[in-house]
């Protein structure tokens, strides 16, 4: 009779006695972590940042483990620059695109306004992570999520 295996995690004696479904559930908390805990808000966003991770909380309420907390970081980051993205469009929105020059060279003359990158900077950035987390439907579809809208669509049609 072969040797019983063990495996060294395991204490001696200790044993998962339920069926796959627990098995599926230790190794999705391996990967990533269980579902994320939105209540748990960081406090390192300001107003707008907290208010976009609260619009994510309610369009994921249903969705318990479509993020993980190991992807809170990334979350994060999506909302820090959500907000940074619309600091820098009030302001293009309250002085306009272009703005009186500060400096000595531009004294009298109107610039560009320097909110105008800060605006490309954090929308580069918006797409980099939307893309990461799966945001916009294209990456969806490049992940493998289909939206729940487009799948019964299919199904009516003969040639799909």
């Amino acid at each position: 009779m072969p040797a019983r295996r063990t495996d060294p995690k395991i204490p001696e004696g200790l044993k998962i006695k339920t069926s796959m479904p627990a098995l599926r559930v230790a190794k999705e908390a391996e990967i990533g972590g269980l579902g994320l805990d939105w209540s748990n808000r960081p406090g390192v966003l300001d107003d707008a940042g907290l208010t976009e991770w609260d619009r994510l909380a309610e369009v994921y309420a249903m969705d318990a483990t479509r993020f993980r907390e190991g992807e809170r970081a990334a979350l994060v980051a999506y909302c820090s620059w959500w907000s940074a993205f619309a600091s820098a469009a009030a302001d293009v929105r309250d002085r306009g695109p272009v703005v009186e020059g500060r400096s000595d060279m531009d004294r009298g003359r109107m610039v560009k306004n320097p909110a105008t990158v800060a605006m490309r900077e954090a929308s580069q950035q918006l797409r980099y992570w939307a893309r990461e987390l799966g945001l916009t439907t294209d990456a969806r579809v490049r992940i493998g999520l289909a939206d729940t809208d487009d799948q019964g669509r299919d199904d009516d049609n003969p040639f799909a």
